[in-house]
């Protein structure tokens, strides 16, 4: 809001003259708001409080950024898309009860915090009167539409511009069939009837923002005389209903841009787009359209009560009409292939128009747009400066454009995963194929003759119209019933129901007064209930600061309760209570329930034709039949077909492990829906779960496999599925582990290498792993024995192993491997994959070659250099009845050249798993491959990081119970976490050095600039002033230290290579001082002092014999600096 705003508002609540508005405005006292307390808050109240307090404050949320991802994580991203949709009022609170979850740790309840945000000024209006609206420079966003002329209009005055808009509508706009007819008037033959609009309408209306934006461009870029809807329907006709149905949409948000952006803005900066790239309308009055679109494009988007009049939406549906019917192009893209098109001519341009050009490309950059659109308008503006513009004609339209050509990758991700056979091998390169070959055909650049034929453009027609379908909403055939059916039943985990009651609130009294606790319900036993302190930054140990009085209290209040159950796999089941010393659901036994398991009945419907030919042999090309894929996303049902776990068995049986493996692995843990992980525009990472070349047959399978259970999963927008039936489709998950186990089974038994001779148990390379069995320490054998545990009575998939720094996780997996792989494992599995960051791949080689004896092997780095470096290769090599060590940034080029493949018989160790957490190819890589092996252990001493949602998703692959935000506090407590005291004692002192003046007034001249790195820059200065006491300090420490233990010292940490250089340099001559290379050094007792980088914080013992570590105040994480606390405080420290 501008400061005149302001005034006029104060004028008005004072009943005083602006001039005296002016005076009070100038008095009024600027304070600057504490930086703990909300914007907009009138209270010092937290927003866990639910307090009632009128706020100082309320606003209106533009456009959500990056709050969107925060929301998600809670559950409550649909009702921020709501708030800006709706343009809702709102306070403090109710942004901030979004972003959090009650009784869980790391809400983001500080985003709200002043100096967070900066504060411009926004729009103004300027009055009519206002020397400034009489100046030459005001943009003009009326007289571009003829029938806006002598309409009321209003000034605003945004970013440096003044743009002369007509006055907002008192309502949005509403679709109106006559507005359409007035739009396209003249330019039908024949006219434009009410018949064909509503047609128009009705095949649009279901299109989504982004949709609807496809679907104008599609129409204006093919040029075609008509779209072939059911009916032909004139593209003039089609291209103004779609700009109609542009305006009256509410908005959307764009991942990409992080921006929400409403109908209204979508219309006109879209139309304004594809005038220029691609169908200019040479015969108006282009540029000024151009500005004119722009403005008000970026009034709608800074102004949210400002609605477009129905004259302005007219005007710009005529425009798009015109713009659908124009066979001219500007070339601007330079040498352009004109094929069978007129040769390039020019249009003239004044000076006054090339300055329009100019004045729409800074707009088009004030509206924000991809890079490629903004690039376009900057090169065009530059050449209209010449005088001209080249321009091309098509030399003649199509006859007709199918609707479905607006499907492309922009808007439907999905598009890769339907394309059939003969499409390309990567994301990449299907998406970039589309293009080219299919959704950027335009006639005015290229011949029209024979393009319908073409086999890429049929291949991609199949596609289109499979979703296409999925966007209309297209009713599906109902498979008719054909018996009543069979009864299925599921093997509860006796996890279900503490999943399903999840985390209990209870209080208990102490002589520390009352406390709030968290009971939870065993997840192998529920009468082995768990008690926690409610988590809380502050807190390190949420268990044993607890007495047995306040456990025992607790427990006894939560078995006095009787407890909501609510379950997706627990179907008719409400509340639990404890009676007779157990727990009971409904009454029943909990042990009982978990014994029978869950029983549905489910009718059989009738089966594709493709079932009575299905064989081991002809499974693999069926994945390939377009006809099974169309049929299959035609159809719904309530059953299954019959004989449908024959028929699974079968297809999981008979395609490559990765393919079924991948497939079972996305159904698991899903109860509502099942998303499969979508290519960026670029073909590569979108998201946490990255989509994989080949990913394709996957979507295929899944789509097949629906049709045998249409009950239990049923496909959506590709590729995507609806979950009809979560119990069933558990049912289903089991048969395709079963068929891809059977499948594997008989690999194992044609390959001779599998024969007795190599076997696990009695290998001769394995010798030596008896001594390791034996050495394991108390805390250690019980981590194993609690892992074997799980394997017997949870079937779980793998293990989250927790252990601190230095207690000897290492051999504690290697030991459990070892057994599994003895006992269970021993045919299928070949080998041990251990997936490490880069920084512990030579320590832990080292501790496996000479500690363990373990044959052990590096895989090499794959690389596409034609002469790779020392330790890399071409191919990917993996070693069987090895430990096959691989660098974790590794995983993302490995896992496309056979990783994935080799996953299926490899068991996996991912050590410091917490580095696998965020949203990285890598991350994502690990991801897969524990979904794909037989049986994995993630280790880790700081699981947590950031939130718990990064936690969640490895959490849900140990668990057979459904895991989510609600209740992941029930599967962290399945982990398998091992604390020992070590008494050792760790003091910790804060060093204080005097701030002088020269650094106060660095500081102060920082603080004060509008750097955007000044916090950065103001640490450097700090730093270097005190790089002097920390050097000082860790010499004293030494040489105290070295009094005691002559081959003591000080671990000092820097803050970069750099920083470490100048440390070493400051401390060498004093005392012998290392680099992290001496600390294995064959003289490292020599090195009083060793220097390292905060980076080296994880995969090395051999700091333990030194007593003190010196750190300076670095960025960095809490899990990063345990972890460095933890070189030093281990197994093997001799200080106490």
């Amino acid at each position: 809001m501008g400061s005149q705003a302001l005034i006029a508002a104060v004028a008005k609540h004072f009943g005083e003259s602006r001039a005296a508005a002016a005076l009070r405005y100038n008095d009024f006292p600027m304070v600057e708001v504490p930086n703990h307390q909300p914007l907009g808050s009138g209270c010092s109240h937290g927003v866990e409080e639910n307090c009632s307090c009128p706020p100082a404050a309320s606003f209106v949320i533009v456009s959500q950024g990056v709050w969107q991802s925060f929301a998600d994580q809670h559950g409550n991203g649909e009702e921020l898309q709501a708030m800006v949709e709706e343009r809702r009022s709102v306070c403090w609170r109710d942004v901030l009860k979004l972003m959090y979850t009650p009784g869980l740790p790391e809400g983001k309840k500080l985003i709200l915090r002043p100096r967070l945000f900066e504060i411009v000024a926004g729009p103004e209006i300027l009055l009519e009167t206002d020397p400034q609206v009489k100046k030459d420079g005001v943009l003009d966003a009326i007289s571009w539409a003829q029938s806006c002329n002598g309409t009321e209009r209003v000034h605003y005055k945004l970013d440096g511009y003044v743009l002369r808009v007509p006055s907002s509508a008192p309502k949005a706009f509403q679709i109106e069939v006559e507005a359409v007819q007035e739009a396209v008037g003249g330019l039908v033959p024949g006219g434009c009837t009410v018949d064909a609009v509503k047609r128009c309408l009705a095949q649009l209306r279901p299109l989504s923002l982004g949709a609807l934006k496809s679907c104008l461009q599609k129409i204006i870029r093919f040029h075609a005389v008509a779209v072939q809807a059911e009916e032909p329907i004139p593209s003039p006709v089609a291209a103004a209903t779609a700009t109609a149905l542009l305006f009256a949409n509410r908005g959307g948000f764009s991942p990409e841009l992080q921006l929400f952006t409403r109908g209204a803005t979508a219309a006109f900066k879209r139309l304004a787009v594809i005038l220029l790239e691609d169908g200019y309308v040479k015969e108006g009055a282009t540029p000024q359209s151009l500005v004119a679109l722009l403005a008000l494009g970026l009034v709608t988007q800074r102004v949210s009560d400002y609605e477009p009049s129905r004259t302005l939406v007219v005007a710009a549906m005529r425009l798009a009409a015109q713009a659908a019917a124009s066979g001219c192009l500007i070339a601007w893209r330079g040498k352009e292939k004109a094929g069978k098109a007129k040769a390039q001519d020019h249009i003239n341009v004044t000076s006054q128009q090339a300055t329009l050009f100019q004045h729409a490309a800074k707009l088009l950059r004030l509206l924000r747009s991809f890079p490629g659109d903004m690039a376009m308008f900057d090169q065009v503006a530059a050449a209209s400066k010449a005088g001209k513009l080249p321009v091309q004609y098509a030399a003649r339209r199509p006859d007709v454009m199918p609707l479905c050509h607006l499907v492309d990758q922009h808007t439907f991700r999905g598009i890769a995963h339907v394309l059939g056979k003969g499409a390309e091998s990567t994301f990449a390169l299907r998406f970039q194929s589309l293009f080219n070959k299919c959704t950027g055909f335009n006639p005015r650049q290229a011949d029209v003759e024979g393009f319908e034929s073409r086999p890429e453009v049929l291949r991609a027609r199949f596609a289109q119209q499979c979703c296409l379908d999925a966007a209309q909403q297209k009713p599906k055939t109902l498979l008719p019933l054909i018996s009543e059916g069979m009864s299925v039943s599921l093997e509860l985990d006796p996890g279900v129901l503490s999943a399903a009651v999840g985390p209990v609130p209870a209080k208990a009294q102490s002589k520390r007064g009352s406390r709030d606790l968290l009971v939870m319900l065993g997840v192998r036993c529920p009468e082995d209930e768990v008690v926690m302190l409610k988590p809380a930054r502050a807190t390190r140990d949420l268990f044993g600061d607890l007495t047995d009085q306040e456990r025992a209290e607790a427990v006894a209040a939560v078995r006095r309760q009787e407890l909501p159950v609510q379950s997706q796999l627990l179907p008719g089941l409400h509340k639990a209570k404890f009676t007779d010393g157990s727990w009971h659901v409904d009454g029943t036994r909990w042990s009982d329930l978990v014994k029978d398991g869950v029983r549905i009945k489910v009718p059989l419907v009738a089966a594709p034709a493709w079932c009575e030919t299905l064989t081991a042999t002809n499974a693999e090309e069926l994945l390939h039949n377009d006809s099974a894929l169309e049929e299959a996303l035609s159809v719904s049902g309530t059953g299954m077909i019959p004989n449908a776990e024959k028929v699974v068995l079968c297809l999981a049986s008979s395609l490559p492990h990765a393919v079924s493996l991948r497939a079972a692995s996305l159904l698991r843990q899903q109860y509502v829906s099942v998303s499969m992980p979508t290519p960026s525009l670029q073909g590569g990472l979108a998201d946490q779960l990255a989509a994989y070349d080949g990913d394709w047959l996957v979507y295929r399978l899944l789509v097949l496999i629906s049709r045998t259970v249409p009950a239990a999963l049923r496909p959506t927008m590709p590729p995507n599925f609806a979950v009809a039936n979560p119990v069933l489709l558990r049912v289903l998950e089991g048969w395709m582990m079963d068929g891809v186990e059977r499948a594997m089974r008989s690999q194992s038994a044609l390959n001779p290498a599998a024969g007795s001779s190599a076997k696990w148990e009695g290998h001769s390379s394995w010798a030596a792993m008896s001594r390791a069995d034996q050495s394991l320490l108390e805390h250690q054998r019980e981590a194993v024995d609690r892992m074997h545990q799980r394997d017997r009575e949870m079937k779980c998939g793998g293990h989250f192993l927790i252990m601190d720094t230095g207690l000897g996780k290492t051999v504690t997996s290697l030991v459990y491997a070892y057994r599994w792989l003895c006992s269970t494992g021993g045919e299928a599995v070949r080998r041990i994959l251990w997936v490490t960051p880069a920084g512990t791949v030579e320590n832990l080689v080292k501790q496996l070659r000479q500690t363990w004896h373990c044959p052990t092997h590096v895989v090499p780095r794959i690389s596409a250099a034609k002469k790779p470096k020392a330790g890399e290769g071409f191919d990917l090599v993996l070693k069987d009845f090895m430990v096959n060590v691989i660098h974790a940034d590794h995983l993302r080029t490995a896992i496309d050249k056979g990783l994935a493949e080799q996953a299926t018989s490899s068991f996996i160790i991912f050590d410091e798993v917490d580095e696998m957490y965020a949203p990285t190819l890598r991350t994502s890589a690990a991801r897969r491959l524990c979904q794909l092996c037989p049986k994995f252990v993630a280790q880790t001493a700081t699981p947590m990081r950031k939130n718990e949602s990064q936690l969640l998703a490895w959490l849900a692959d140990t668990c057979s119970f459904p895991v989510d935000t609600k209740n992941w506090l029930v599967a962290a407590s399945g982990m398998v976490s091992m604390q020992l005291e070590l008494g050792i004692a760790a003091v910790e002192e804060d060093i204080l050095v005097p701030m002088v003046d020269e650094v106060r007034a660095l500081c102060r001249k920082l603080l004060s600039s509008n750097s955007t790195v000044r916090w950065l820059e103001m640490a450097r200065v700090v730093q270097d002033n005190t790089d002097k006491a920390m050097v000082d300090a860790a010499l004293k420490a030494a040489k105290e230290d070295r009094k005691t233990h002559a081959d003591g010292g000080v671990l000092l940490v820097a803050d970069s290579l750099q920083h470490a250089a100048k440390l070493r340099e400051l401390c060498s001559p004093h005392l012998p001082t290392g680099d992290f290379a001496s600390l294995e050094a064959p003289d490292a007792k020599r090195f009083a002092v060793v220097v390292v980088t905060k980076d080296k914080d994880r995969g090395y013992n051999s700091a333990r014999r030194l007593g003190i570590m010196v750190t300076g105040a670095y960025a960095g994480n809490a899990a990063s600096r345990h972890q460095m606390r933890g070189r030093l405080r281990r197994l093997g420290q001799k200080r106490k």
